[in-house]
């Protein structure tokens, strides 16, 4: 960080010794586009990466964010992107060491949600300890219960219980808020699926199961 700090100090200065005011101009300009690309365009391809199922690729635009931010909040939510991106992933093992390295005191109401639902999705994907993962969704979602992914990982832990009727409004109840990514969408229509096949209603679960593939493709 120090280092990007450095060179967006020393360009203008370097060039606007060499070619004066022309040169200030221009490098003050490179210095704008640099951090419109670390602030907007960086966070947003990264986010676009993941949605796409690009895990690799998400990973390494949140670790650029992480090494070059000057907050430790956006470092530290950086890591937590970086953490969901494993896990869905299925790199669990890798998951599990960088969320050995957070500390949890350290994290608002926002971030501690985040982290209390990538500890729960580990789990899930694991299939070790569902109602340990219902626990940690449960405050997740009693924290932020606006945020539709959130409620997607309670209705998974529900269902790996056995809660299929509680999985089900859950999982129903997460476009109160309106539309959803294309790639929720389409797990939320899976996971609805597995609901309505283990209540053994399969033109239920059909309809969603076709769905899911229509959003997949």
């Amino acid at each position: 960080m120090l280092a990007w700090i450095a060179i967006l100090v020393a360009v203008p200065i370097a060039l606007g010794s060499l070619a004066g005011r022309i040169g200030l101009l221009v490098a003050v300009t490179l210095d704008l586009v640099a951090v419109l690309w670390l602030w907007l365009w960086l966070p947003r391809s990264a986010h676009a990466m993941f949605e796409s199922g690009r895990f690799p690729k998400a990973v390494r635009r949140y670790r650029i964010i992480g090494a070059l931010t000057r907050s430790a909040t956006r470092e530290r939510a950086a890591l937590h992107s970086r953490i969901g991106c494993h896990v869905a992933a299925g790199q669990l093992d890798l998951a599990d060491r960088l969320l050995a390295t957070i500390d949890d005191a350290q994290l608002d109401t926002q971030e501690r949600a985040v982290w209390l639902n990538n500890r729960a999705c580990a789990l899930l994907a694991r299939g070790s300890d569902p109602h340990a993962a219902l626990a940690l969704s449960d405050e997740a979602s009693a924290l932020r219960p606006d945020v539709p992914a959130l409620q997607h990982t309670r209705g998974m832990a529900l269902l790996a219980v056995g809660r299929t009727d509680d999985a089900i409004a859950i999982l129903d109840g997460m476009r109160a808020a309106g539309e959803l990514s294309p790639r929720l969408e389409a797990e939320r229509c899976r996971e609805l699926a597995a609901a309505w096949t283990a209540k053994n209603e399969p033109a239920y679960a059909d309809d969603y199961r076709l769905r899911a593939a229509a959003l997949g493709r």
